[in-house]
Formats: structure tokens, sequence, C-alpha cells
């Protein structure tokens, strides 16, 4: 599909006519029916960890602790919950088959990095039994934060590792995020969630065309820097009567360290109505937004798929960490949505085209401790979340060489 255009002024709404149903078209109280279509509800309900459940994590992470497993040793064997078993159960369905997400509370953090990472692997595994990798040098784990040590200005940095404010955005390759609180921001630093469903019915009867444009295989979408590749995908898409959403502003279009280079890219630019297309789903999560009520210590975990989510800028305090996230990707060998082949490209370089958690060509996954003491620049920062590319890019900044677990 070839389209032209001047570009729109950021805020200047899309109008667009009331037309004919897209070819996505289905029956919308048929689609609303359907199991894993989420409508949010109106506050951020919490699973609270009971003083049993507690024990039982105690248990299982000294036992970890006393025969010396960490990382990828860390899973639902290693790290027994039998009680608690049926809690994580109902957040993992509330994840794959409810409101999308879930939030667990009650666990402390530890002084220990190494216990509060083990802590998180196994009760993640609950929700998810299979990791994905975050970049190429086989990262687990990923330090979302903008730490104080750091050196290098804020514009060299992924956008993770700034305090500025993220886009609406799904994290390109994954099914489940999960999102362990360390620290939070004095101000600000929100996470914030909309429905994909709630969206594309509103697009449906509201912006046909611009939904039409978005199911469309025509949105270009970088997958390698040097030599710079891309790929054409669709950026909404019904597939077994489930509406997905896999976008990320920052990796759509000529990546702009790429175009600098003049390595001679056939990666187009976006157009005019890609532009105004991306700013009304923008425009129609914030309308549908849900803040996630987070506190230090908790355990967050989102589908993917079925929500897009976004960030406030922040502010962090004076004294102390300063917000400090920590990220793994996920996938729940029962539950976890089948996987369009129109999405599959960035699926794929996390998980292995056999979704087993092993790509090709990765030898070695590490589980950073804690965020690299000195920040190394990227040389492809667009991406709000920074799925895998074809490069030697470290999403924690560290280079090659970093602290590991497991």
């Amino acid at each position: 599909m070839e389209m032209s255009g001047s570009t729109m002024a950021r805020g200047e709404s899309l109008q667009l006519e009331s037309g004919a149903p897209t070819s996505n078209h289905i029956d919308l109280g048929l689609l609303a029916s359907m199991v894993g279509n989420v409508t949010l509800p109106f506050q951020s309900p919490v699973i609270h960890i009971d003083e049993n459940g507690l024990e039982e994590v105690r248990q299982a992470l000294q036992s970890c602790t006393e025969l010396g497993l960490a990382g990828d040793a860390i899973n639902k064997a290693s790290f027994p919950l039998p009680t608690l078993q049926a809690v994580l159960n109902e957040a993992r369905r509330q994840v794959h088959e409810g409101q999308g997400f879930a939030i667990i509370r009650g666990i402390s953090l530890s002084d220990s990095a190494e216990d509060n990472t083990n802590m998180f692997l196994g009760l993640a595994s609950y929700i998810g039994d299979i990791r994905g990798i975050q970049d190429k040098q086989g990262s687990m784990l990923t330090h979302v934060t903008a730490s104080k040590s750091w050196t290098v200005p804020a514009e060299l940095r992924h956008g993770i590792h700034t305090n500025t404010g993220l886009a609406w955005h799904n994290d390109m390759g994954t099914d489940t995020i999960a999102l362990h609180v360390r620290s939070l921001a004095e101000e600000g630093g929100n996470t914030f969630v909309a429905s994909s469903w709630t969206i594309y019915r509103e697009l449906m009867t509201s912006f046909p065309q611009v939904l039409e444009l978005l199911c469309e295989p025509c949105w270009p979408i970088q997958v390698s820097g040097n030599p710079p590749k891309h790929i054409v995908a669709p950026l909404v898409q019904v597939h077994n009567n489930k509406v997905y959403l896999s976008v990320d502003p920052g990796r759509l279009g000529l990546h702009p360290v790429t175009a600098k280079a003049g390595l001679g890219s056939s990666i187009p630019s976006l157009t005019a109505l890609h532009l105004q297309a991306l700013e009304t789903l923008t425009q129609l999560a914030t309308r549908h937004r849900l803040m996630l009520d987070t506190k230090p210590g908790d355990m967050l975990f989102i589908n993917n798929w079925a929500l897009i989510h976004a960030r406030d800028a922040y502010k962090d305090p004076q004294v102390g960490p300063g917000r400090h996230l920590v990220r793994l990707w996920l996938r729940d060998s029962e539950l976890g949505w089948d996987v369009p082949d129109s999405m599959r490209v960035p699926w794929e370089a996390a998980f292995g085209s056999n979704g087993d958690g092993y790509p090709t060509g990765i030898t070695h996954r590490k589980y950073p401790l804690v965020p690299s003491h000195e920040y190394k620049p990227p040389k492809y920062t667009a991406g709000s979340a920074a799925f895998v590319l074809d490069d030697s890019d470290d999403v924690n900044g560290e280079g090659t060489e970093s602290p590991t677990s497991g």
C-alpha cells in the first residue's frame, strides 16, 4: 500500500468519515463474549499474599539458596509453593483470560538483590513457564531505571533508561510482561494500560478507515540496524476471535541512526496517514486508560497482546535509588495466546521458532542482578521497549560483559 501526504501536527485530530466495515469486521456482540478479550475494571485490583503464602515463599527461597540455584534453575519445580499455587493460578488466569493483568502484593523486598531476583523468578514461573530473551546478548532480565550513577546523556539511552514518558506501546516480541517493583519515583512514573479490544471496538464504530489501515500489513518495522532490514506487518490483528495489538512507535519506519549513517536503507518512512492512524490510536488509548496502583515489592504481570501500555515522566528523589523496575518476558505454554503469523518475527527473536525460549544463536542466558554501573550507549535507542534487534546492543546498556546469575 502506497500513500502520500504531509505530516500532521501533533495533537491534531484525525477526521475520517464513518463508512463500510473493514475486512476485519466481525460481530461485536460475539467478540465481546469471547474469552481473552479484555474490558478493564474501573480500579486496579490487587492480589494480597497471606502469611501462609509468605512462609512458603521463604521456604522455597531458602531451599534455592542452600542448593545454589539461580537463573534458569529457578522454576516451579525448584520453587514449590503448594498452597500459594492456587492463588497464582488465579493470577495466571486473570492475565490470559480475564482482565489482562495481575498485581501481586505482600512479599517484602530483601536487602539481597539475589534473593529479590530469585523470588521474582520463582513466582513469575507460575504465571508463565517460558522466558524470552530481551537482547542478542541473552539478557533475561532488564533493569528499567535511570540510574544516578550513569553519566551518559538521556538522549543516548533506551527510553526505558530515562525518566521521560513512554508513548503507548507493546513490548514487541513477548506474550506477558512481568515487572518487579524495586522502588518508585518521587513524582510520576505511573504505568497505564488500555484494552486492545476496547480500542478496536471504538475504531470499528468511529474510525473504520483508521482500523483498516492499522490492520493492513503495510507498517515498516525495523528489525536490524546494520545492515538495515525491516519487515512489513499489521499493528492490529483479529486472530482466533481475539484482538491483538503489537505496536512500538520507536520501531516503525526508518530509524534516525540508520538514516544518519547513510547506509542506503530501503526502509520507508511513515506516511502522513500512518502518523494520523498512530495519533488516533494514542488518543483512544489515553481515553480508555487505567492507571495501575503499584508499590515497592509488587509483582505486575501484563498480557502484552490484550493490553497496550504507557508511562508518564517522573522525578526521582535526591536521596535514594529512584524508580527501579525489573522486567521479564514470559509465555505460558498452556494458556499463552496463539501468535499470528504476521506478528511472529519479533516474537521468534525472543522465544525462538518453536516458542521454547531458546532462539537460534543464543548460547548463553544471563540474569544481571543489578543495573550496570557504567552505561554504554546502544546504537539503536528509539524503541520504547527495545525488542530484540538483529544487532549487538545490550538492553541493559552493559555492552557484552555483565554481572550474571545462573
